[in-house]
């Protein structure tokens, strides 16, 4: 059996190979950049407000204006996808979740692997 050190050493381990892998370093790059970049941060700002705009609108059921606050937020919205480095980070985001992805459905595989061979194990004793 593991001890809870143990798995949590080899947790550091992975945790640390993980991110010295170039689709998570290249994610990170890119994550940087995004939080660096002012018009991507203002534009955030503007649509932030506008959704909090928006919510308002629905509750106090003034459809019309809800109708342009999103409008407005799609507008926004464009304008943000229209920023060649949010399409880069959408692109990375999404590799880097695909590999995490495939490391969680290994480890889950390996440890359901563990846990089958250590109840045959006592079964047979």
């Amino acid at each position: 059996m593991y001890s809870r050190e143990m798995i949590l050493e080899s947790a550091q381990k992975l945790s640390a190979s993980i991110q010295s892998l170039e689709t998570i370093q290249h994610y990170q790059r890119i994550e940087t950049q995004i939080h660096q970049n002012e018009q991507i941060a203002q534009y955030m700002a503007e649509l932030k407000q506008n959704q909090k705009q928006s919510v308002n609108l629905q509750n106090y059921d003034k459809p019309v204006a809800f109708a342009r606050s999103e409008e407005k937020i799609e507008e926004i919205q464009t304008k943000i996808d229209g920023i060649p480095i949010v399409n880069e980070f959408k692109k990375a985001q999404h590799q880097a979740n695909e590999l995490l992805h495939v490391v969680i459905g290994t480890l889950s595989a390996r440890i359901q692997h563990e846990n089958i061979e250590a109840e045959d194990d006592q079964t047979h004793e």
